[in-house]
């Protein structure tokens, strides 16, 4: 866990994003300089509790700050091709995003879950499977709740869940969930990125820090975009589709998750209901 007190750390943008790294940072007694391009009167009102709590704020600003600075916390609203952002990187500052930070202060595994659609249902779901087969868990991420707002919880919990949106997986660093799931992906944000490439390297970010060991569960149809662009997985892949039959089957990937390489087309445990991995896969 990186050690953040005395650090300087702007944090750009004063959203539900913005707040909770604010006051994750203070907590971690960094301080904290933060700003937004706006100047409204519930902007103002945040600033008036961030100021009570140690943290200068500044609204109205457009352009970067001239202030001595140790590193950046972007909130996933600012695009990082904004003139304020380049700056910033031309200056050589390190910047990450809220959701780098969280993850950076947390203190348990993660399970991440993305794609143009679905990504709110399906973390609700994960979630819910995981603490149905008592684990403990917490829904995060782009959900509602920021990861920053939660990471000082994580030493309680088995996993985080989070819900992460390309936006914020421009920005991350050293993000690495255990299992990485990506549902799919169709043209969106084209106001944000170029083409629908752009869009898909986004999302690839995802896997770019899992290893041999852990997991992707990843649309065939939104691997088959990735190939095209040669982004590669590093993890261990398992597919599904609506449409491809030569997807990996729900049962296949169950056995794989359990750590059993046989597959339940070859395996007599599993036809006779006599595997622990047919009602109890492991993550």
């Amino acid at each position: 866990m990186q050690d953040l007190a005395n650090k300087r750390v702007l944090v750009i943008g004063l959203g539900a994003s913005g707040r909770a790294a604010s006051e994750l940072l203070r907590r971690r007694e960094a301080k904290v300089l933060v700003i937004d391009s706006a100047d409204t009167p519930q902007l103002r009102r945040e600033a008036e509790s961030l100021r009570a709590g140690g943290v200068e704020v500044r609204l109205g600003i457009q352009a970067a700050p001239p202030d001595a600075l140790d590193l950046v916390v972007i909130s996933p609203g600012v695009p990082t091709a904004s003139p304020l952002v380049q700056e910033l990187l031309r200056r050589n500052l390190p910047l990450i995003g809220e959701l780098e930070l969280g993850y950076q202060q947390s203190l348990c595994l993660n399970i991440a879950i993305s794609g143009t659609n679905g990504k709110t249902t399906t973390t609700e779901l994960v979630d819910r499977i995981l603490q149905h087969a008592h684990r403990k868990s917490i829904a995060a991420g782009n959900i509602g709740l920021p990861l920053c707002a939660v990471a000082d919880q994580t030493r309680d919990l088995d996993f985080v869940t989070l819900e992460v949106s390309s936006f914020q997986l421009e920005t991350i660093r050293f993000f690495r969930p255990v299992v990485a799931v990506l549902l799919n992906i169709t043209p969106d944000h084209l106001d944000r990125y170029a083409a629908l490439a752009d869009y898909t390297r986004a999302k690839a970010r995802l896997f770019l820090n899992q290893q041999a060991f852990d997991w992707a569960i990843v649309q065939s149809e939104a691997l088959a975009q990735m190939r095209s662009l040669q982004l590669d997985i590093p993890s261990k892949v398992v597919t599904f589709s609506a449409n491809n039959r030569r997807a990996t089957s729900t049962s296949t990937a169950v056995c794989w998750s359990a750590g059993c390489p046989i597959g339940p087309a070859h395996c007599s445990t599993w036809r006779n209901a006599g595997c622990g991995a047919r009602t109890t896969p492991r993550i």
